[in-house]
């Protein structure tokens, strides 16, 4: 087997981490910076904590507060033109997901020209931006730890990623303080989608034994710890691993892609706007049961990883257990259902025909067409 590895970036891990923040930016030479953050973190505190300590050693900040969820072109390309009239030379970005990436892709203009959505092609050559910092709130996304954007074509209506130099953070700031008193649904949500990491990034036709590795540990991890978490929101040592599973989740699929369960939610989120984690949560389990027969082996490592007996199981068994305890664990979680969402069942079509044109589709370990698809969706929307 012949492999690439991705370094990951330097990274800040652990409870109090980010009252260094304005230490570390000003030894990466920032004297002015744009903080990029959303409105509930403004209300939180927690930017300001941030911004307090950039304050204290000097360093001028100007915000942008307009993060949107599944970043919209429009709103990137606002917070590009602040940033360059402001002549800022770091990018701080706080929050989510949404957050991160909303910041990793101004961050891409202020080194390569305009439109965002150009880089969603892969070929395009990207040079690097200014430095950048990320602070994660959430334990799920794993942006924080590598070299992706996904962000939203609002002409096409569609979400991909934007990959490159510029993607990349001079340091992550993991503090999992940060997650503390997060509500239990977004919990709930992001801490699927760090599952739905180790799931695929395990059984991607680029899986490696770092990867694998890594995703051990991530499906064990999210699988004790997130239940805990969403009962007691202020249970730090589940906090803790939560964000340690995420950050490595993001660093394993840097070097691994995702697959099949990614393309069907990001087309979900396309189609229904529902919150991508809960979009994950309906798509694995199907999806686990699906490739069950082209990787056996890397199904049973999952379920041992889960707590799970399925050893001496055949490979059809093993996958139903795993895809059964995937279920119970949403359920447990309070992830809703499709039908509780709403969705109604003639639509699914729409997902399974964006699926196919999804950036992480073409990893997926065992051919599945746009039918096929369809026939996953519709399993999984009776479940």
């Amino acid at each position: 087997m012949v492999f690439s590895l991705n370094s990951p970036p330097a990274i800040l891990f652990g409870s109090g981490a980010s009252k260094q923040t304005g230490t570390k930016v000003k030894e990466l030479g920032c004297e002015k910076v744009l903080v990029v953050h959303g409105k509930f973190i403004k209300k939180s505190g927690i930017a300001d904590q941030v911004i307090d300590t950039l304050l204290a050693e000097g360093i001028e900040v100007v915000r942008f507060e307009e993060v949107e969820p599944d970043p919209p072109d429009e709103i990137i390309e606002r917070g590009a033109v602040v940033a360059k009239e402001a002549q800022v030379d770091g990018i701080i970005g706080i929050g989510g997901g949404s957050a991160l990436d909303t910041a990793k892709a101004i961050n891409v203009l202020l080194g390569n020209p305009s439109p965002i959505t150009r880089y969603l092609d892969k070929s395009l050559k990207m040079n690097p931006g200014k430095v950048l910092v990320l602070l994660p709130t959430t334990a799920g996304t794993g942006s924080e730890a590598n070299a992706v954007s996904v962000i939203t074509d609002t002409k096409r209506g569609v979400k991909g990623g934007v990959i490159g130099p510029a993607c990349v953070p001079n340091l992550a700031i993991v503090d999992p303080d940060f997650t503390l008193g997060l509500p239990a649904k977004t919990t709930a949500v992001t801490g699927m989608d760090a599952f739905a990491h180790g799931v695929e990034s395990m059984t991607t036709i680029l899986a490696n034994p770092m990867g694998d590795m890594y995703c051990e540990k991530i499906i064990s991890l999210v699988s004790k710890y997130l239940p805990i978490a969403v009962k007691d929101g202020n249970n730090l040592e589940a906090r803790t691993n939560l964000s340690f599973a995420a950050m490595i989740a993001g660093m394993s699929f840097d070097n691994t892609i995702l697959h099949l369960g990614h393309a069907i939610a990001h087309s979900m989120g396309a189609v229904y706007h529902i919150a991508h984690g809960i979009a994950c949560a309906i798509a694995t389990p199907v999806v686990v049961e699906y490739i069950a027969d082209v990787v056996p082996e890397k199904i049973k490592v999952i379920g041992k990883a889960m707590g799970l007996d399925v050893a001496d199981m055949n490979p059809a068994d093993a996958a139903k257990t795993v895809a059964d305890a995937i279920r119970a664990l949403s359920k447990e979680i309070g992830i809703p259902t499709m039908k509780e969402l709403g969705i109604e069942k003639d639509t699914l079509h729409k997902v399974a025909e964006l699926a196919i044109h999804d950036d992480t589709y073409m990893f997926t370990p065992k051919e599945a067409p746009k039918e096929t698809i369809l026939e996953l969706l519709h399993r999984a929307y009776e479940q």
